[in-house]
């Protein structure tokens, strides 16, 4: 089934992040994902979901000119990043398992 292919899966967050469809965006998470930003650290469960409303979700953050690059369950987003008063270079390092985004790094 290609909609669980992982970098099905991370497209359909790209699309989801430009058209900023909050549920479908959500949607594409597991729920115990984390997130971190470089070697920071990471956040996952509830405070991701609040990290995601808060920072992607609310500021309309999407990526244009989205560029992919997959090995096994990981996937790599580069392209342009943008959200509300912010925009920088997007490298950003995902992990799909069973169809579901379980990490989410945002690499500088």
């Amino acid at each position: 089934n290609d909609s669980k292919k992982p970098e099905s899966v991370v497209k359909s967050l790209i699309e989801a992040m430009a058209a900023n469809d909050a549920q479908k965006i959500r949607s594409v998470f597991h729920e115990n994902t984390k997130q971190a930003y470089g070697s920071g650290s990471w956040k996952s469960g509830s405070d991701f979901f609040s990290w995601l409303q808060s920072d992607i979700v609310d500021r309309k953050g999407y990526v244009d000119d989205a560029k992919f690059s997959t090995d096994g369950n990981e996937v790599i987003v580069t392209g342009q990043y943008s959200s509300e008063g912010y925009t920088n270079k997007a490298n950003f390092l995902f992990v799909v398992e069973d169809g579901k985004i379980i990490s989410w790094q945002m690499r500088y």
